[in-house]
């Protein structure tokens, strides 16, 4: 029997290394954004180039034709990854294939930030400047913008407001920047703008100067000074948009920066003939109803008239966005109050609530197309909505938006496990940060979102080993149990201790045994009743991560010395142990249980993240196993075949993904899959292309016709007759349950339940006779048919009833069907089952797919894939 093991955990923290190096596609799993689009910013120098920012998951371009995003700022990670937040970014309109981003994170974490400069789009960076002070993409006031300008005429000059270091101003296309010495250095510089018409001359600088942000240079930024006339409000000015016609400017203010805060807040107009301000606040807040601000504006570019607004803070029912056609002389109603959301594709949306669909919040990003007044995007906290009817809101009438996140992906992903293939279980378990958690049958299709509790931060998930339908998971403020495999959840009965949060869960490969550290605790406690009761751990002080096998109750000291870091164990191997070493010794290994560690390779100086998937078809080696960490001084993602003996590089210097360090797993059904959880990119996911195929691989044409089948296991709510009990088969001193007891948990024996305290046996729910199949004594029945759906080293397993059932001895090699998803009932496929488990070369909704004599054929359920 393996043994459960605990480690004392310490903090967690590019030339390329000599190691092997393998082509893999990278993607991410389909969640939809899931965090806070800081602006959308149109170039109207080239029609339908549109680029999205946020503020700790990097930069996207949009790509029209395939109407999904594209990343553009994968550049940083590992030892630089506080460069991965996008502070601004700035288009070249006389250029539109220039762009610019000023990366950097934090304004007192992490190091100086840097201005990248790229002249086709994106796809590669030419030069960078590093600034000798912080960005700030992830502080207050990250919604506003942009602070990044280019000279339309000159457009190698580029000036860059600061957070406290006054203006800057590049004369070379970026790759070098200065101060602006006639600039006051004491104000926070939200963004600056071009006076069109005048061949960039005139420069609006706004500040957060309450006596008069404004600013204007009238010689091109030789000399500046404040703009005379302005509203005494105090508040602070987030956006600017000019009107089609050059007559106006307008500006929308806060009473803060934002994203939070703002209870006052205004929208002015201000003439550029005479730069005088005119107030035309679509909506005031008040002390009697609600108090808010305004943030997002802005213009059409073929209408002078139209102007667009938002709010900031306008929390019931939600967010505003309103319309004029008339300069801002009237406004619509609400656009919010006459939309519809279509959220169909990503239903976790309306957050597991009935009235959880709002229009959105922290509206900052706010885009018009300037071709196109019917194309409207806005961002919110967690996703981007586009419209193409936007004109409707001119009669106060339905505008039809959804969301626009193809390719976008922006959660804070603290932990992910991947069950092995089997009717019922999950693809992938997600837990993550502000959205809780997401359970996915497909990594392709849209995730489902963990509801009783619904965690404001999900921080850990396990799954029983020899049971995947049994899960656990915590979060803010509880911890959960799932016993379909994460599609719904029951809240544990209580909790090991007041405000018990967070932390570590797991569970024991059987499924009888819950562990849980929660944050601060440094201590663990178990429960075998689904939180009835705890039990704290005295034999393991200062112990924050816990391993799962069949145990949990005590512990011994096994080893010393070694470092920080993150253990884990392959389910399936006893006895076997990895440490990734935050500080020192790199990756060590153990094959006896813990008691000693040997070091897997020198180059590895030091790690963060230990995984296993699918062992290597061509190694002998049990498992494969991934690490993030640095080898031979790079910062990336390996994998070994051989248990250690040698490491393939994955990644590459456009493929870093910000903070990656938290987790990393191997797809136990599929070799050379991994995943990667990110902090700010969401479920990174990598395909060894010689194993699964891509859409540029030339493989022979298959037509999709069959319909995807999906076989769940469901559990009964109450015990049938205890003639059969399944404990009478096991070499073990359990009682039968008594008739009324609650079904507890399910695993390879059959069904449990709790008396007492102690656990109990439920009947098989058959009288068939033992003999007729072996299933009967592990809690199952024996199938009517001859029909194989999976193997294993019991024997042939079928599916009756949505139950496993056991294959007959009756059936012998000429009646038995090995099923595969091309001939279950009710597929009207072509294609033939494949004759054994050969190699996948393709998947999709259908089935997996491998190569037999030039023919397609479906990978048999009994494989496992």
């Amino acid at each position: 029997m393996k043994k459960l093991i605990l480690t004392i955990l310490g903090l967690v923290l590019l030339s390329i290394p000599t190691c092997l190096s393998v082509k893999y596609n990278w993607y991410n799993t389909k969640i939809g954004g899931g965090g806070f689009v800081t602006n959308l910013i149109y170039n109207p120098g080239e029609q339908g180039l549109l680029y999205l920012r946020t503020d700790m998951g990097g930069s996207y371009r949009y790509d029209q034709n395939n109407k999904s995003w594209t990343p553009i700022q994968d550049i940083f990670g590992g030892s630089e990854w506080w460069l991965f937040g996008c502070e601004s970014l700035g288009v070249d309109t006389k250029e539109p294939n220039r762009v610019y981003i000023a990366a950097g994170t934090y304004m007192s974490y992490g190091e100086n930030g840097a201005i990248i400069a790229s002249d086709d789009y994106g796809q590669t960076w030419k030069t960078r400047w590093d600034a000798p002070f912080h960005f700030g993409a992830n502080d207050d006031g990250r919604g506003r913008g942009e602070r990044l300008a280019v000279h339309p005429e000159q457009n190698n000059i580029i000036y860059f407001g600061t957070r406290k270091n006054g203006l800057y101003k590049s004369t070379n296309y970026a790759e070098s920047f200065s101060q602006v010495a006639s600039f006051p250095t004491d104000y926070d510089i939200p963004f600056i703008l071009f006076v069109p018409g005048t061949k960039g001359k005139t420069i609006i600088v706004a500040t957060d100067n309450s006596k008069g942000p404004l600013y204007r240079s009238d010689d091109g930024g030789s000399t500046f000074k404040q703009i005379s006339g302005q509203p005494n409000t105090g508040y602070y000015p987030h956006h600017g948009a000019f009107s089609a016609d050059n007559k106006y400017l307008y500006v929308t203010y806060a009473n803060s920066i934002g994203p939070n805060g703002a209870t006052q807040g205004a929208v002015y107009r201000i003439k550029l003939a005479d730069y005088s301000f005119k107030e035309i606040t679509p909506v005031k807040g008040s002390y009697e109803t609600q108090q808010f601000g305004y943030t997002g504006v802005q213009t059409s570019g073929t209408n002078p008239g139209v102007v667009i607004v938002s709010t900031l803070n306008l929390w019931w029912p939600s967010d505003e966005v309103y319309k004029s056609n008339d300069y801002g002389e009237t406004w619509s109603e609400g656009v919010a109050s006459h939309a519809e959301l279509d959220i169909s594709e990503y239903p976790w949306l309306d957050f597991g609530k009935e009235d959880g669909l709002k229009f959105g919040w922290w509206i900052a990003s706010l885009a018009m197309d300037p071709f196109d007044d019917n194309n409207v995007s806005y961002g919110t906290g967690a996703t981007v909505y586009t419209t193409t009817d936007f004109t409707n809101a001119d009669k106060n009438a339905a505008t039809h938006w959804a969301p626009n996140v193809h390719g976008f992906e922006e959660c804070a992903i603290n932990d992910i496990e991947a069950p092995p293939a089997g009717p019922g279980n999950p693809q992938l378990l997600t837990a993550l940060g502000d959205l809780g958690g997401f359970t996915q049958d497909d990594i392709n299709e849209a995730v489902e979102m963990w509801t009783n509790p619904t965690y404001t931060t999900g921080s850990s998930v396990e799954y029983a080993y020899s049971n995947p339908q049994i899960v656990v998971s915590c979060g803010t403020d509880n911890a959960a149990y799932s016993n379909d495999g994460g599609h719904t959840w029951t809240p544990m009965k209580s909790l090991p201790y007041e405000n018990a949060t967070g932390g570590h869960i797991t569970i024991s490969g059987d499924g009888k045994v819950v562990t849980w550290v929660p944050n601060q605790s440094n201590v663990p406690y178990w429960t075998t009743d689904h939180g009835a009761t705890w039990t704290k751990v005295t034999t393991c002080p200062q112990c924050t991560q816990i391993r799962p096998d069949d145990g949990g109750k005590t512990y011994s000291k096994l080893s010393s010395g070694l470092s920080a870091g993150q253990l884990n164990s392959p389910f399936d191997v006893e006895g076997h142990l990895w440490l990734a070493c935050t500080y020192w010794g790199g990756v060590q290994m153990s094959t006896d249980y813990g008691k000693t560690f040997k070091e897997v390779d020198p180059l590895f100086k030091t790690a963060d993240s230990v995984g296993f998937g699918k062992p290597d078809p061509n190694s002998n080696a049990p498992y494969t196993v991934y690490i993030v960490g640095k080898y031979d001084g790079y910062y990336g993602v390996y994998r070994s075949t051989d248990l250690g003996n040698t490491w393939t590089l994955l990644n590459d210097d456009n493929h870093q993904w910000g903070v990656y360090n938290s987790k990393v797993i191997g797809d136990p059904n599929i070799f050379g899959r991994v995943y990667i959880a990110t902090n700010g990119r969401g479920v990174v996911v990598g395909d060894d292309t010689s194993v699964v195929s891509n859409s540029n691989n030339n493989t022979p044409h298959r037509q999709t016709t069959t319909k995807k089948k999906t076989t769940t296991k469901t559990i009964s709510s109450s015990p049938t007759s205890s003639n059969n009990c399944i404990v009478k088969y096991l070499d073990e001193t359990f009682d039968c349950c008594p008739d009324g007891t609650e079904v507890a948990y399910v695993d390879e024996y059959g069904e449990w339940g709790i008396i007492n305290g102690e656990w109990c046996g439920f009947s098989s729910g058959t009288n068939e006779s033992s003999g007729e199949c072996f299933s009967l004594a592990l809690g199952h029945p024996c199938c009517d048919s001859c029909d194989v759906v999976s193997t294993d080293e019991n024997g042939l397993w079928g599916v009756k009833d949505n139950d496993w059932c056991g294959i007959k001895s009756s059936c012998d090699a000429s009646s038995i069907t090995y099923l595969c998803p091309a001939n279950s009932p009710g597929s009207d496929s072509e294609y033939s089952c494949c004759s054994s488990c050969i190699d996948i070369v393709e998947q999709d909704d259908d089935s997996s797919w491998g190569i037999e004599n030039g023919q397609w054929c479906s990978i048999p359920f009994y494989c496992g894939y």
